[in-house]
């Protein structure tokens, strides 16, 4: 059971909603939006243990320190671009399936955390943030700084 991937609809209902975006523009149905870009957020899973929140989010092609990590204790924050390649050739492309442009995403917690203990590794493209949980309090948001694994040898480490 350990193996299955869990199936949900709706990613299936935005990926469709970013390709019509993509082709037709974000404007197409609602030219008087003044919205100038369509936004996107990252996948993610949010996983809580005895003791942590643990936050695995999708960001390929995302250089980390481009990131804006921020997190209160009640909800995690991502910002940051994913950028296309400039030099594309002239006969341009076929199909497009890979996100770019701007993107944000706020995850709220299950529970109340530790904000100022927060962790946050990015390898390979996923974002990895760990925080412990905490009793509901007064807090405010801070930004985390984001370690990267330059050996390669890292993976996600296992939190009980």
């Amino acid at each position: 059971m350990a193996n299955l991937i869990h199936w949900n609809p709706l990613d299936d209902v935005q990926r469709m909603r970013e390709n019509f975006y993509r082709f037709f523009g974000p404007d197409f149905l609602f030219p008087w939006s003044g919205r100038e870009h369509a936004t996107w957020g990252p996948s993610v899973d949010v996983r809580e243990t005895k003791t942590h929140i643990i936050v695995h989010a999708e960001i390929p092609g995302v250089d980390p320190k481009d990131l804006d990590v921020t997190i209160t204790e009640d909800a995690l924050s991502l910002r940051g671009e994913v950028r296309q390649e400039a030099d594309i050739d002239e006969h341009g492309y076929r199909k497009i399936e890979r996100r770019y442009g701007s993107f944000q995403r706020t995850i709220p917690f299950p529970v109340a955390v530790k904000h100022n203990e927060a962790e946050a590794n990015y390898h390979n493209g996923i974002l990895k943030i760990s925080v412990p949980k905490a009793e509901p309090g007064v807090g405010k948001a801070i930004k985390l700084q984001i370690n990267t694994d330059q050996s390669g040898s890292g993976g996600p480490r296992q939190i009980h």
